[in-house]
């Protein structure tokens, strides 16, 4: 029954008529479209939701709306005034402390509950303060520094002025970035923020067990629920019912059988969400549940059924040799060898899926939903699964809340476009955490066996690797198996794991196995990039003890190894340029001398112990078989431009990157730079937004467009100059001779004359890559080679362990990369602390198992309290020849190298050798009590 309640909102009265026990958060939202303050989780555990209650902060999504009566609720579109910015709005954007943005209204309205109570906190204070408040982007560092900045520009600090210090223009300067400003405000409007007109509210219907056969489904009770609209399972599915990519499950919903706990079976579209959500629980599904198998040892020891019967559950081998490993090991002076075992991991992005669906004026199925490739897992998976023609489906990128690897995940928008086409009304679809926790694709799980050999001089001559990884519930060899998924699952090659097998090291002798294992969960696909991001964890440590056996410093050992340009890689690549790890290893001497020496300056009269590690990773940019990519940059009628790529943005500053590469190459200043990406209708050039591509790729697409403009302009401008095109310049929207610089001609004046002669106002480039791929399941060096571009990343961890709890804190991280050349400083700074922060949860907590509680807190996300107290970023830049500008991506690789070095920091502290990630404490005071039977297994030692 609704209640009439007056609330004060941003010192406004408003009277409304509320339904019992509804949150305020849901209010604000819903009723009064207030929509800065997220649902991110659903016990109150991430704070995105926080709001003021007179002075107080409020996760609004805890308390009841009618409670709010008589206070003062402040939000954060109405923490500045009169269209002026709050001074911790004005100190977010400044220090560049926003990416996706999703969680920073919570973070900004909790610092300003803080500093009205204490106007200058100190770090300690700070950190306990946000620790309740949790975000996967920016590793929380810049939002430190913007609070102290904003903490000083409330009490009347002048501003830093940064942003016009470092000017407005081109590549290499931290200008503000385009999609920040309404992050701050509560501007940004996500899927989940979007309404229409008669909207229908969706609700998904999930298996309660991890394996069961599906023996009849019911749904006359939910339709008979009043205000439900549609009810569909997959007997309503127009077109095949197979997802592409099979991401998170193979079929849209499952008709036999469900294989996850989790796992979508049917869906209702209902007047309000709390009737879908009724409905929902009205579906009738009678099941007989079957035996799981949930990880790769299940598996390996034979237990648990067939997921795809006949088919087994583990993969046929996929091999690689280079070498002669046997003579290698003969030759090798010490080996090493051990198991290693990686958990599952989860995205955590921290907006939940969502998408808006609804048909046009002209009859297409328009969605909204954040997608990091809106061609292929939009248009093209949904057309296939709703039987329509790609063309009559169009695809839109709201503001992304993150994505790092899991919005390759359709199933969202599909099953609101389903919807949306059997009622023709507009269908919203919003997941909670927990469907968003059990639903969604996740990493691999992997079991590691290496062996690896060295000679006394510190040259690794072999290198044995068998990998299993736990693929979920669905692997590539299934598609060459099963005729449903022969045509339509797309997934990346297995040779992409094979070709990091190595880590960035050049070893003559290489043999390595890799194994698919199937097993009850959602589909595994890359976390923050591709290519077996877990095996670092055995390379590194190996190498750590390979370097001890041999007493040769750990950073002097890698490098002796460490590719170079003129070295071959196992896969027979002679690395010609734009290879970083050697530089990178030796701006980490110093640091790593600076922190053994404090680690050894340290007592011992306290339980904590005191550690210092390093750690190497690779990864690839381009891939193989990388089809070729365009964008475009067309002159506007004003004179200034557009740009178009099919980029999205998700967080990591693709709009204003790409926007300065048009800018540095037209040299016009940003506010002339139009930017359109994200829109399969309006910015037509299929690309995905994933492994590191988009500043390589499509930004070297957008520099060749843009420069194709430029000599069009210049063409132009010197037949009406009467010059020659040499001869013409263009800067800051003229074009002018430089022998007469004193007469110039506008862009809009060169814009008619385009015009009048008929010439194309759009000018497009590709980004055309020359990698080859050897095709088959046997994979050697004897054949063609790929041509890749690889990123690297080196680090270097000081941290303590407590040897009574297990607990384990971070003291410095010194992280070393290598972007050719930089674009944004800032963004790229905020990109590494992101990554550092993934690294350590990572290491150190980050599990998602479907038996744990479906929250973040129990997956493991890292809060303030886990990073480290000091990060220093060295960046070793040597441009890319084939990248704009020289720039290539490098945000990903911060991920990989902190990982193993906070391994081999805590046994440098201890003594104890983990083999198992992540190193929560349990498994740390396991490793501890087992340290002397550990520490040197497999060691070998021939004199």
């Amino acid at each position: 029954m609704d209640s009439n309640v007056v609330l004060t909102v941003n010192g406004e009265s408003r009277a409304l008529a509320v339904p019992a026990g509804r949150t305020l958060l849901d209010v604000l939202r819903e009723d009064l479209d207030l929509t800065g303050a997220k649902m991110a989780c659903d016990d109150g555990e991430c704070g995105s939701c926080i709001v003021l209650l007179d002075d107080k902060p409020l996760m609004s999504c805890k308390l009841e709306a009618a409670r709010a009566r008589g206070k003062a609720i402040t939000t954060i579109e109405g923490l500045g005034r009169d269209g002026v910015l709050h001074p911790l709005q004005e100190a977010f954007l400044e220090m560049g402390a926003t990416q996706c943005g999703f969680c920073i209204p919570g973070m900004i309205m909790r610092t300003e509950a803080l500093l009205r109570r204490n106007p200058e906190p100190d770090r300690e204070t700070l950190v306990k303060s946000l620790s309740r408040n949790m975000c996967r982007c920016t590793g929380y560092l810049k939002i430190f520094e913007a609070v102290h900045y904003g903490a000083g520009l409330r009490r009347g600090r002048a501003r830093s002025n940064r942003a016009e210090r470092d000017g407005n223009r081109g590549v290499g300067r931290s200008v503000q970035r385009l999609d920040s400003p309404d992050t701050v405000d509560g501007a940004a409007k996500y899927a989940a923020d979007l309404k229409m007109e008669g909207m229908l509210h969706a609700r998904i219907l999930r298996s309660p067990h991890h394996h069961a056969r599906i023996l009849s489904i019911d749904t006359s009770a939910a339709l008979a629920v009043a205000g439900v609209v549609a009810v569909v399972t997959a007997d309503d599915i127009p077109g095949t019912p197979i997802m592409s990519n099979c991401q998170p499950q193979t079929c849209l919903f499952p008709k036999d059988r469900a294989r996850f706990l989790g796992e979508a079976i049917a869906a209702v579209a209902a007047e309000t969400a709390e009737i879908a959500a009724e409905a929902v629980d009205g579906i009738e599904v009678s099941y007989e549940v079957l035996p799981a198998v949930l990880d790769v040892e299940d598996v390996l020891d034979g237990h648990g059924p067939a997921l795809y019967p006949p088919l087994p559950n583990l993969s046929p081998a996929t091999e690689f040799h280079d070498g002669d490993v046997a003579a290698g090991f003969a030759e090798a002076d010490v080996i090493v060898e051990d198991t290693f075992k990686t958990a599952r991991r989860e995205h955590a992005a921290m907006e939940p899926e969502a998408a808006l669906a609804c048909l046009d004026e002209n009859g297409v199925l328009t969605i909204r939903s954040p997608l990091y490739h809106p061609f292929v897992q939009g248009q093209e998976s949904i057309a296939n699964n709703l039987a329509l023609d790609v063309d009559r489906v169009r695809v839109i990128c709201p503001a992304m809340g993150g994505n790092f690897g899991k919005r390759g995940d359709a199933q969202a928008p599909t099953v609101a476009g389903l919807l949306a086409l059997k009622t023709a009304r507009p269908v919203r679809l919003v997941y909670s955490r927990s469907e968003s926790l059990l639903g969604s694709s996740k990493t691999p799980s992997a079991v590691m066996h290496y062996r690896i050999g060295a000679r006394k001089d510190g040259r690794v001559v072999a290198l044995q690797a068998t990998v299993h990884r736990n693929m979920g519930i669905w692997a590539p060899y299934l598609a060459d198996a099963t005729t449903q998924g022969r045509e339509l699952c797309r997934f990346e090659s297995i040779p992409s794991v094979l070709s990091h097998i190595t880590g960035p090291y050049e070893i003559p002798n290489v043999r390595a196995t890799i194994h698919d294992v199937v097993t009850n969960g959602p589909r595994s696909v890359p976390l923050r990039g591709t290519s077996g991001g877990y095996l670092p964890l055995a390379i590194e440590s190996l190498m750590d003890r390979i370097a001890a056996g041999l007493d040769i410093d750990p950073v002097e050992f890698r490098r002796r190894n460490a590719l170079g340009v003129g070295s071959r890689t196992h896969l027979g690549q002679v690395m010609t340029d734009s290879v970083g790890i050697r530089a990178e290893l030796d701006a980490l001497r110093e640091p790593y001398r600076q922190c053994l020496d404090r680690s050894r300056s340290h007592g011992n009269g306290t339980p904590w112990r005191r550690g210092v590690g390093v750690g190497c990773g690779w990864r690839s940019i381009t891939y193989v078989n990388m089809p070729d990519v365009s964008a475009a940059v067309e002159l506007l009628p004003d004179g200034r431009v557009r740009l178009l790529a099919g980029s999205v943005e998700q967080g990591q500053g693709a709009t204003t990157e790409l926007a300065q590469i048009v800018s540095e190459a037209l040299d016009l200043p940003m506010e002339a730079v139009e930017v359109t990406i994200g829109d399969t209708h309006l910015a037509p050039y299929p690309v995905p937004t994933f492994s590191s591509i988009t500043t390589l790729v499509t930004g070297k697409a957008v520099q060749n467009a843009a420069e194709g403009l430029k000599e069009a302009l210049c063409r132009v401008g010197a037949a009406l100059l009467e010059r020659t095109p040499e001869d013409i310049r263009v800067r800051d929207g003229f074009a002018f001779s430089r022998s007469a610089p004193d007469f110039a001609l506008g862009f809009s004046r060169l814009y008619e004359e385009f015009g009048r002669r008929r010439m194309p106002f759009r000018h497009e480039g590709t980004f055309v890559w020359e990698g080859r791929a050897t095709d088959g399941n046997t994979i050697s060096s004897e054949g063609d080679t790929p041509d890749i571009v690889y990123g690297f990343n080196a680090c270097v961890a000081d941290l303590e362990v407590n040897v009574e709890n297990g607990r384990v804190r971070l003291n410095r991280l010194v992280n070393a990369a290598d972007p050719g050349t930089i674009i944004h400083p800032q963004a790229l700074q905020g990109q590494i602390d992101g990554g550092l922060a993934f690294g350590i949860g990572i290491a150190l907590s980050e599990a998602f198992h479907p038996d744990k509680p479906a929250t973040l807190r129990h997956y493991g996300l890292p809060t303030t309290k886990d990073v480290a107290d000091e990060v220093t970023s060295i960046y070793v830049e040597d441009p890319c020849p084939r990248g704009p500008f020289g720039a290539k991506s490098v945000a990903e690789m911060s991920v990989i190298a902190p990982v193993p070095a906070i391994i081999n920091a805590i046994a440098d502290a201890t003594g104890a050798r983990l083999t198992e990630i992540p190193a929560t404490p349990d498994k740390v005071l396991s490793a501890l009590r087992s340290v002397d039977s550990r520490l040197w297994r497999g060691h070998r030692t021939r004199r």
